[in-house]
């Protein structure tokens, strides 16, 4: 580089200053230099990858389903190899929880009664989170030192401690993945059949058209109710229309009764389907996603579902198929909304043995990628908040992308403590097939809910 004789001089009239200059200059730049240093060193620290283990995972929820072949599998066994591309040396084991949900909560409370609990679970949120928060682990520090991780994931709250996450500053117990509502889905042919223009706007209207779908020899709505799902599936969305905001608090917190005619009305109505024929005869005998296969093999016209089988009934109906919101049956304030919230979410016990790395098996399985995957793969609606804008023009995914994104009020079954909601579903069952009244049956859950939520 040249210098110029006048640019000598001008740096040599002014030695003495810039001498100063250069000293304050020097010892800032080593101050900074320390400070650097230290915080790449605490960084690193912090995302320092954990050692290659084998960790243990659990399914429940509609997620014990995931046998090989399934949708359900071909998610987790993408998200698994994922994982063990990321962390060589690393394997994930498998293990399916029983899908039913008695079964379930008894094996786990079974393996945290004996300490032999996995390294992460994937369970209900909400209410079949809660009750077991003493024995997982806080995952504040971990969401804290995962930038960004918080404001990317929506509808945190049913996975925190008293079901509000405070904006991540309270006791964070799970990692959400994915969103949980209900639509109608039904054959658009044999609706064509039936001389029915447009699916029902209302509870009567979905009657009437029971009516004329009976008259072609189809099953107008498949049901499948054996452990009292479909009854409180189709309810705890009607209650929508029956309750303000704020009430299903009310109802977890007691202060408003389970013989409130805002939950005993709706119920009511529902059996409706019962006594006017509008549901396969043998109901009470099937699971609830037994119901699907009336759909799938053309004998019914319309089934109330989740949206993990969009995949499956496209498959089977084509263009046939379409889906249409769950009747309004009241007039509520929240009649017409959402009723929805957080379906799973990923939890890690505090007796885990890689928990550092079980998180980062989280924090892959809850990604932009892993989101996207659930929609092409399953059709669920991520709560991954970029995943989710990319949800694309399938219109039957659209319609459980535009329920979460609005969601007015919780599922009640998501947000009571499990050992309630499994009365709650015996009850309902009851209600339903006619062996109980449905005033005695929210009854029976009133009187019984302190002694199960002591």
């Amino acid at each position: 580089m040249e210098v110029s004789q006048q640019g000598i001089r001008r740096l040599r009239s002014g030695n003495t200053t810039r001498r100063v200059v250069c000293a304050s200059l020097a010892a800032a730049l080593l101050s900074l230099t320390a400070l650097i240093m230290s915080s790449s060193s605490s960084a690193s620290a912090t995302t320092k990858a954990p050692k290659a283990a084998t960790i243990n995972l659990w399914l429940a929820g509609l997620f014990a389903t995931a046998t090989p072949g399934t949708p359900y599998r071909q998610w987790i066994d993408s998200q698994t190899s994922r994982f063990e591309k990321a962390y060589p040396g690393s394997k994930v084991n498998v293990t399916l929880l029983p899908a039913n949900n008695d079964q379930f909560s008894a094996a786990l409370e079974a393996a945290f009664a004996s300490g032999h609990v996995p390294d992460v679970m994937l369970l209900y949120s909400g209410g079949y989170t809660t009750p077991y928060i003493s024995k997982l682990t806080p995952l504040n520090s971990y969401v804290n030192a995962s930038a960004g991780m918080y404001n990317s994931i929506s509808a945190w709250d049913l996975s925190c401690a008293n079901l509000n996450c405070q904006g991540g500053k309270a006791n964070i117990y799970g990692v959400p993945l994915d969103f949980v509502s209900y639509g109608v889905f039904y054959n658009k042919a044999m609706f064509r059949k039936a001389g029915i223009a447009s699916p029902p706007a209302t509870f009567s209207e979905l009657l009437t058209d029971c009516t004329k779908l009976k008259k072609t020899g189809v099953i107008p709505i498949a049901y499948g109710d054996r452990d009292g799902y479909s009854t409180d599936n189709w309810v705890t969305w009607m209650y929508g229309s029956y309750m303000s905001p704020g009430d299903i608090a009310k109802v977890n917190a007691g202060t408003l009764p389970y013989t409130s005619p805002k939950l005993v009305k709706p119920l009511q109505q529902l059996i409706a389907l019962r006594t006017n024929k509008c549901v396969n005869a043998d109901a009470s005998t099937h699971e609830n996603a037994d119901a699907n296969n009336y759909v799938l093999s053309k004998k019914a016209a319309m089934v109330q579902m989740y949206p993990a089988v969009v995949s499956q009934f496209e498959k089977a109906l084509g263009s046939n198929l379409g889906i249409f919101p769950i009747p309004t049956s009241g007039n509520g304030p929240l009649a017409g909304k959402v009723v929805g919230n957080s379906d799973h979410n990923f939890v890690i016990p505090s007796g885990a043995k890689n928990p550092a790395l079980a998180f980062d098996y989280i924090k892959l399985a809850t990604d932009t990628t892993a989101g996207k995957q659930l929609l092409s793969i399953l059709g669920d609606p991520p709560l991954n908040r970029a995943a989710a804008a990319s949800g694309g023009k399938d219109p039957i995914i659209r319609f459980f992308l535009n329920e979460a994104a609005n969601p007015a009020m919780p599922l009640l079954d998501s947000v009571i403590p499990v050992k309630i909601a499994l009365y709650y579903y015996k009850e309902l069952q009851a209600a339903f097939a006619g062996r109980t009244s449905p005033l005695a049956a929210m009854q029976a859950v009133q009187t019984s809910a302190h002694s199960l939520n002591p």
